[in-house]
């Protein structure tokens, strides 16, 4: 829901950050970088160590976004969007599953979210999968700065903005887990069924 807001307020410094690591790394290298904190963020979950799993989520972040920035200002590419997010889904998922593991009083609820995970991940890479097969939207309004985008977004009361915040909580407050994550899944299951209506509508047109 917040994701184009932070953007017009990150991507200029991240566009600095980027041109830097350029010189030494190329953009699937920085995503492969973040997808491997993220894994071991999860492997921290399932033992316990929030705090540490917590500065190692800050920097799977940071990798996410700077990827896609570093793939900008060169040329973005399919296997780019590709690994971006197959790993952010793999991430997010991981992150619930270890919780799930930690903790037996977390599991059914863990299933839970991983279900409602699928349903607003899918609903959200059905409507990329067709999105060429739509009336074509100007590519200044899917870039920021204008710089092109390999992958288009499908806005939501729940996007990866508010799924940081949701896995920043958990880590914050492990004993508040349950709590956390039923509010979240309930923005999920919104998230679900309004894109849901609103794809029915606009594809009906």
């Amino acid at each position: 829901m917040f994701d184009r807001q932070i953007q017009n307020f990150t991507q200029k410094p991240l566009i600095i950050i980027a041109k830097l690591f350029l010189k030494f790394l190329k953009p699937n290298q920085m995503t492969i970088l973040g997808f491997i904190l993220g894994f071991f963020m999860c492997i921290l979950i399932f033992f316990q160590f929030y705090f540490a799993a917590l500065a190692l989520l800050f920097l799977n972040r940071f990798c996410d976004g700077l990827d896609g920035t570093m793939a900008r200002l060169t040329t973005p590419t399919p296997l780019g969007g590709y690994l971006d997010i197959v790993s952010d889904f793999t991430i997010y998922s991981g992150f619930v599953l270890a919780f799930g593991f930690s903790n037996s009083n977390y599991t059914t609820l863990s299933m839970i979210l991983l279900f409602l995970y699928i349903g607003t991940g899918t609903t959200f890479l059905a409507k990329a999968a067709i999105q060429t097969q739509l009336d074509k939207i100007s590519e200044t309004n899917d870039a920021i700065e204008g710089l092109p985008k390999s992958f288009h977004y499908t806005s939501g009361l729940v996007e990866g903005t508010e799924t940081i915040i949701f896995m920043v909580l958990c880590l914050l407050f492990p004993n508040f887990f349950i709590l956390i994550s039923i509010i979240f899944g309930i923005l999920c299951f919104i998230t679900f069924i309004s894109r849901v209506i609103v794809c029915y509508v606009e594809f009906n047109l």
